[in-house]
């Protein structure tokens, strides 16, 4: 099932454009500027465009920089897609067959061809899609003048034909053509964390509202995906939630290896087969994430101790309901529900004077006697079980104000001898405390914010960027990592 399950995922992937550039693209005629330095998706925006419009016939691509037997090379699913060989060149094409797709090498047209080619396809077929990758070949044997007399000739052919045109340009700074054509879309890569980031700015879209002038994306298995703003509601359950099966693994939970997988095969490959076993793994929340985020993806890990039979100390942390952890985790049944203890936090209610007082410092001790029992009780009750420990920084925050690190030293080495996994939820913000963990976790991985989207980044070991996507289509809360490359 693992394998299955992972293999109809690579097989099939997802795409998505920004639903402005989507109502853009649905009109009856238009021309679009695709804009952006070499190397940033120019291409593979063009490409998936035709993919989501379920453009096949009437289309011709003419490329000016590789062969479209290169283009059909690096990009593996156009073949599948147009379910038919591709046609390089225009004379290979029946008359019978004229509307079918075309990919013409044009890489050593003179402009006037290439112009003739594009005039011919305009005046011979009914509302065609043109897409010319890319116009700087074109430009550079022109002088500006001609070069504009031309495409103010291709629109007006354009708009009587009622095709669509899409013009590919490395010229990012050139903005000659930006007046002339419907939509303009920039394509840019920065750094974020030393991690990657793609992004597209729709600067022109004529005739549609730009609510969102940005997005971040990934060029994932050759197609173009957007990442909207996260919308709270979709990690949220409601009271008829069911327990999701798309992230139990229905193997071993521990590997020959002594990892345990995480439940969620893309940090598995992340990790190299899973968390280590007795490991200590900190995940830091940055500031705008919200804590439903955090639980949706805890989920997956609990789940995944719980389906083979494991056992989970749960202690809430930011204000989670103890009331609903059973249900967020998905445990329905009683045998289930047995293999959850959760234990309730420190009183976060009370001022930090409070627990640095004697009287404070008394209660945290016993608070901390209490949660050392109650995994010694639960190691003789289920001592053949793996324990996952969840902890909030509640703990961790006390026992390092309280003893200058010396309680929080001890409270590390109980537990990893005790569990299986140990994690630690915390707050960016909390400098010191995170400062602390990340020399002795053996795993740290952050849920951050950018442009809106959610995004995992793990710091150990070491990764780019993997957004967080919901999975709207079904009835529970439930999250899938995409990477972004």
């Amino acid at each position: 099932m693992y394998d299955n399950e992972r293999n109809s995922q690579l097989e099939d992937g997802p795409a998505k454009i920004p639903r402005e550039l989507i109502q853009f693209l649905n009109q009856n005629t238009y021309s679009l500027l695709i804009k952006g330095h070499a190397g940033t998706g120019k291409t593979t925006l063009a490409l998936t465009i035709l993919r989501e419009l379920d453009v096949k016939t009437n289309c011709l691509y003419i490329s000016t920089r590789i062969s479209p037997e290169q283009l059909f090379q690096y990009y593996s699913w156009l073949e599948k897609f147009f379910n038919k060989p591709k046609k390089t060149e225009l004379t290979e094409v029946p008359e019978a067959e004229s509307d079918v797709p075309v990919f013409l090498d044009s890489r050593l047209d003179e402009p006037g061809s290439l112009f003739e080619r594009i005039t011919n396809e305009l005046m011979d077929v009914k509302a065609p899609t043109i897409i010319i990758d890319s116009w700087d070949a074109v430009g550079l044997f022109m002088d500006k003048e001609a070069l504009m007399n031309n495409v103010r000739v291709l629109q007006m052919w354009r708009e009587r034909s009622g095709a669509k045109i899409i013009f590919i340009t490395e010229a990012a700074a050139d903005a000659t053509l930006d007046f002339l054509v419907d939509g303009v879309v920039e394509l840019n890569q920065k750094y974020y964390n030393d991690r990657k980031v793609r992004e597209i700015f729709l600067s022109k879209l004529r005739g549609v509202r730009i609510n969102r002038p940005s997005y971040i994306f990934s060029l994932d298995k050759g197609l173009f995906r957007s990442y909207d703003c996260y919308n709270l509601a979709q990690f949220s359950l409601d009271e008829n939630s069911k327990p999701s099966k798309n992230n139990i693994v229905n193997t071993p939970l521990l590997t020959r290896n002594s990892l345990i997988p995480t439940g969620y095969h893309q940090l598995d490959d992340l990790l190299g087969g899973g968390f280590p076993k007795n490991g200590i793994v900190s995940i830091e929340l940055d500031t705008h994430v919200n804590t439903k985020v955090a639980m949706t993806f805890l989920r997956g890990i609990v789940s995944n101790f719980t389906s083979n039979r494991n056992i989970v100390l749960f202690q809430p942390f930011e204000g989670v309901d103890p009331a609903y952890i059973f249900q967020y985790f998905g445990l329905s049944d009683s045998y289930s529900k047995s293999l959850l203890k959760v234990f309730l936090p420190i009183n976060k209610s009370r001022k930090i004077s409070y627990h640095l007082s004697e009287q404070g410092i008394d209660e945290s001790k016993k608070q901390m006697e209490n949660y050392y029992k109650t995994i010694l009780k639960l190691k003789r009750k289920y001592p053949n079980k793996l324990l996952l420990n969840i902890l909030g920084s509640d703990v961790a925050e006390v026992l390092q104000k309280n003893e200058n690190r010396s309680g929080l030293k001890y409270l590390i080495s109980f537990i990893k001898s005790h569990s299986a996994i140990t994690i630690f939820m915390l707050r960016t913000s909390q400098s010191n405390l995170r400062g602390y963990l990340s020399e002795i976790s053996d795993v740290h991985l952050r849920i951050l914010e950018i442009n809106g989207a959610l995004f995992l980044q793990s710091e150990i070991p070491w990764s780019n960027l993997y957004a967080i996507v919901p999975e709207t289509n079904s009835q529970y809360a439930d999250i899938t990592f995409e990477p972004i490359v």
